[in-house]
């Protein structure tokens, strides 16, 4: 049985229930759910599962009564539309929060909610660098004086717990040691946290220029008139010197200090296009 539960993509649920209940019930079709929605095209559904059509409302609850949704199962299948569709991270952030609060109620206990808690809490890539340090007595009090700005050692603790769930970090011995596990949180779920994530870290960042003497910071700036062309060399020769620190980064044996290095490109005008003759 296919359980709605374990999906946070609308999409991708329509189209695994389709497919399951046609393996028990032949005459379920896509012929055969529009006339129950009394819909004028047959294949509306299979437009929606491809991305090509959204959904109201309205919609969804009549999808519910045909999938014999219950009452807690249409009210998920309606939030699952709303994050899929919604327009800003505001309201991505709103609906998926909401769904997590249900799946909470149900004792449903996914690893998208936890990925997703990875990188909106700006402060956990930091733990998993300060945690692995010889410094570390186990004490969660002694991380949270680390981190700067400095964090409550309940929120270390806290980050330590998700961590190990995540499997980014393990115990060995009487320390942690990273690892380095593939993060599978769907498109839209990694999207709206990679996106919390640079916002919480660019917001650090500014922050700096009050909090941090200049010597222990560099902050630079270019403003730069150029072609799409150019930016996409500008793009590659960024990803190429990230790669190279982080392969420095890798080389160092016993870390002094976590530091956190943005990279940020970005338009401060709209394009601007030559009459056409």
């Amino acid at each position: 049985m296919i359980n709605i539960f374990d999906f946070t993509d609308f999409r991708a649920y329509l189209k695994a229930y389709f497919e399951d209940r046609k393996k028990s019930e032949p005459k379920f079709s896509h012929r055969w759910l529009a006339t129950r929605l009394d819909l004028a095209t047959s294949n509306f559904i299979l437009l929606v599962m491809q991305g090509k059509r959204n959904l109201n409302s309205g919609f969804c609850l009549r999808i519910s009564e045909v999938f014999r949704h219950s009452c807690k199962e249409a009210e998920y299948f309606e939030k699952m539309v709303n994050f899929i569709q919604a327009k800003t991270s505001k309201e991505k952030e709103l609906y998926f929060s909401r769904m997590a609060a249900m799946r909470k109620k149900l004792n449903v206990d996914r690893i998208e909610e936890w990925q997703y808690d990875y990188y909106t809490n700006w402060y956990n890539p930091v733990i998993r660098e300060l945690v692995t340090g010889k410094f570390f007595n186990g004490d969660p009090a002694t991380l949270a004086r680390m981190v700067q700005p400095s964090i409550t050692p309940l929120q270390a603790k806290k980050s330590i717990a998700l961590l190990l769930k995540l499997g980014m970090i393990k115990k060995q011995g009487g320390r942690y040691v990273q690892t380095s596990p593939l993060m599978t949180t769907g498109p839209e779920i990694y999207s709206l946290a990679v996106a919390n994530f640079h916002r919480a870290m660019g917001n650090l960042a500014v922050e700096s220029l009050d909090r941090v003497p200049k010597q222990d910071r560099n902050i630079t700036a270019s403003t730069v008139f150029i072609t799409k062309k150019t930016f996409e060399i500008a793009k590659k020769k960024i990803e190429e010197f990230r790669n190279e620190l982080l392969t420095l980064a890798d080389s160092v044996k016993e870390g002094e200090q976590v530091y956190q290095i943005n990279f940020q490109a970005f338009p401060v005008s709209k394009e601007w296009k030559a009459k056409e003759q």
